[in-house]
């Protein structure tokens, strides 16, 4: 599967590094022309441009490319950048913060374009781990060895008592498999809460435990809602420093020194250890865990299995195959599922069935298409609308379609745009705090539109604070309103099939918790109804009559 990969990715930095540097800007794909406004020190540069929107997040590593003389190709000039920061200084204009080992020669270059970075060396490596495992005809089993649970102790318990049915039957399941196996946990179903006390349980019965997931933000939002300065174990967070979301410890003090950036003697003594899957895999100074906590298990490929049967003597996933699934660079249609989650799950997986996000009206269609009609709002939520009482949004209904004429073929749409201002522009006269609104695109040539007419209207310091982003970066977000951009008129057959996945969907309007808009040309209406976009259809069908029959997907 990795050496699948590793070709698929070449095959895709081919494609974008050959592709004409103008369509790939245009489409969001790479970014620029730059210009080098600043040398910060020997190795940052402050890179500058006329951009709206961004694919590039501090963290992301990124190639520096030039364009061929007397040519829309691109050729490379310096390798391994990362990003550290992104500022919008004024509408239409972007200042990004890049840094190397090495310094960069440039010498007479004129402007810059950035471009992902190849995977490659990063599929090299985890081949190379791979093959230095100990070899076995041993079958690795999880929870062989056991374990005296402590469910009487009064730290759990105070925790137990707090949760609902389904996570009390999800904790009894656990501990039937002797603190062991996965939970399904629809959108915003109360995870972190359910996991809370599956690591109280652990830590008072004296397992080592380790929380981690694909992504730095998954493992500090959980670490985040567990320790403190008045947690009673010793812990630690391993990883880069400028890349731990020291922001989510709001309960542990500035100057507490819980970083580490690699796993010294004292990460070995802590009771409890945060850190990614990627730092766990690389290291062979990793420790052996008595739990490993995985979350959003979901959204880690299949191909960390491996590393994850030494690492633990039993783990517990919390994710949701409804959900986005890894990010893979080839099709594995050999495979009968590409997620550790999914290697778990069977009929007896308890899956979390009150959620405490959405209103009724929301939630409506997941519940049924995904969920067999069992995700249910709690009653804290089922009528929630943070904008009662306020005009803004009147008299909108609470899942509010709106269809618009095509204008021009292609993956963006200024008429959505221009209607996403409108209603930004009242919420601004009703005096509405902007951060609790976002848009999802589906295309990044949307998400450029909406920020650009966000931008000119209402100015870099307004418009920032609306999330605008693509459906991958949304998911484990949420603002009470949610505008659905589609932006494409559906000109392609690619198109259609991209934007009919039931799971970008499901993740698209399960990030909504008051109001939910969904906005599309009248061509994609159209062209929805065919054999390669039925869900598309469906989904489109209900916003516009909530009556709607649902096609269940399991």
């Amino acid at each position: 599967m990795i050496e699948s990969e590793k070709r698929a990715e070449r095959s895709r930095y081919i494609l974008e590094t050959e592709a004409p540097l103008s369509r790939i800007c245009e489409s969001g794909d790479a970014l620029g022309p730059l210009v080098l406004k600043e040398k910060v020190g020997f190795t940052r540069w402050v890179l500058s441009g006329n951009v709206f929107y961004s694919r590039f997040r501090p963290g992301d590593r990124v190639e520096i490319r030039t364009k061929k003389p007397n040519s829309d190709g691109s050729q490379s000039l310096s390798y391994d950048w990362k990003v550290e920061s992104v500022i919008y200084p004024s509408p239409g204009k972007i200042e990004i913060l890049i840094s190397s080992a090495k310094p960069l020669e440039a010498d007479g270059i004129m402007e810059v374009f950035l471009f992902r970075s190849s995977s490659t060396m990063f599929n090299n490596l985890l081949i190379k781990k791979i093959s230095e495992m100990p070899s076995s005809n041993d079958s690795i089993l999880l929870g062989r060895d056991h374990f005296s649970l402590s469910t009487e102790n009064s730290e759990f318990q105070k925790l137990f008592d707090t949760l609902n049915s389904t996570q009390k039957s999800a904790i009894e399941y656990l501990t039937s498999n002797n603190l062991s196996g996965a939970i399904q946990g629809p959108p915003g179903t109360g995870k972190t809460h359910l996991l809370q006390a599956v690591i109280a349980l652990a830590l008072n019965s004296n397992m080592k435990v380790c929380i981690t997931s694909l992504t730095n933000a998954a493992v500090d939002n959980l670490m985040g809602q567990i320790v403190g300065d008045n947690f009673e174990h010793d812990w630690f967070r391993v990883g880069d420093s400028d890349k731990v979301k020291k922001e989510m410890y709001s309960r542990v003090t500035e100057s507490s020194n819980f970083v580490s950036k690699d796993f010294k003697k004292a990460v070995h003594e802590a009771n409890l250890v945060g850190s990614t899957l990627h730092k766990l895999a690389y290291n062979k100074s990793a420790p052996k865990f008595d739990l490993l906590v995985i979350d959003e298990a979901g959204q880690v490929p299949i191909y960390f299995w491996p590393f994850i049967q030494r690492l633990a003597r039993r783990v517990v996933l919390v994710g949701d195959q409804f959900q986005l699934p890894p990010v893979l660079a080839a099709e594995h249609s050999g495979l009968p599922f590409d997620n550790v989650f999914s290697l778990l799950i069977n009929n007896e997986t308890p899956m979390l069935e009150t959620q405490y996000r959405m209103r009724r009206e929301i939630q409506a269609w997941s519940s049924e298409k995904f969920y067999r009609g069992k995700l249910t709002p709690h009653a804290s939520v089922a009528d929630r609308d943070f904008f009662d009482g306020r005009f803004a949004l009147f008299p909108d209904r609470y899942v509010e379609p709106r269809k618009f004429d095509t204008i021009k073929s292609g993956r963006s749409s200024r008429n959505e745009a221009e209607f996403i201002s409108d209603k930004i522009e009242k919420l601004l006269k009703d005096e509405i705090d902007l951060r609790t609104v976002g848009v999802i695109c589906p295309y990044r040539a949307q998400a450029g539109i909406v920020n650009s007419t966000l931008q000119n209207r209402f100015g870099v310091d307004e418009a920032s604070k609306v999330l605008v982003d693509t459906v991958e970066r949304f998911q484990g977000q949420e603002r009470e309103a949610i505008f659905l951009s589609f932006g494409s008129s559906g000109d392609h057959q690619d198109e259609l099939r991209f934007l009919s996945d039931p799971k970008r969907l499901n993740v698209s309007i399960t990030r909504a918790k008051s109001r939910f808009y969904c906005l599309f040309d009248s061509k994609l209406w159209e062209r929805s109804n065919n054999a390669h976009s039925g869900d598309l259809n469906e989904f489109l069908r209900w916003v516009t009559d909530e009556r709607t029959s649902i096609k269940r997907a399991a």
